[in-house]
């Protein structure tokens, strides 16, 4: 059984996580000068989500949308999952084909130590939201 049992309650763990992230001016700005457009594609439950840093402000857009990702990440949810709680390796599972990768992920990489505050963040979120039965995880 997947650790979401529906694509919205990740979009709203998303969307409150790159807002605490963009709460950090460093991180805001690190982000910001990436100009990437991340285009996450989630299967078990299916969705999609892009993050886009090219503006003033990083945007999460839940669903299909109109940009032009500079990188695609295909995974099924519980792959996002253990990324997000800090127990997957994102080079191992790019390489095994856990997670399907299309565009610029040297770039995408760079980013990786900007987002290390989002595996303290991720798991506080989900304990206010009332899930706790999906933190325990190997």
């Amino acid at each position: 059984m997947p650790y979401f049992n529906n694509i919205q309650d990740l979009y709203d763990v998303a969307d409150e996580l790159f807002g605490k992230l963009s709460e950090d001016k460093k991180i805001k700005q690190k982000a910001l000068d990436s100009k990437l457009i991340v285009r996450f594609v989630y299967q078990n439950p299916d969705g999609e989500l892009w993050v886009d840093c090219t503006g003033d402000d990083i945007k999460v857009v839940p669903g299909a949308c109109e940009l032009s990702p500079d990188a695609t990440l295909t995974m099924e949810t519980d792959v996002a999952h253990l990324f997000w709680m800090g127990k997957l390796n994102l080079i191992k599972s790019l390489s095994n084909g856990e997670i399907q990768s299309e565009g610029s992920i040297p770039k995408m990489l760079k980013m990786l130590p900007v987002i290390k505050p989002a595996f303290k963040i991720y798991p506080e979120l989900l304990k206010e939201r009332g899930l706790e039965s999906i933190l325990n995880v190997g």
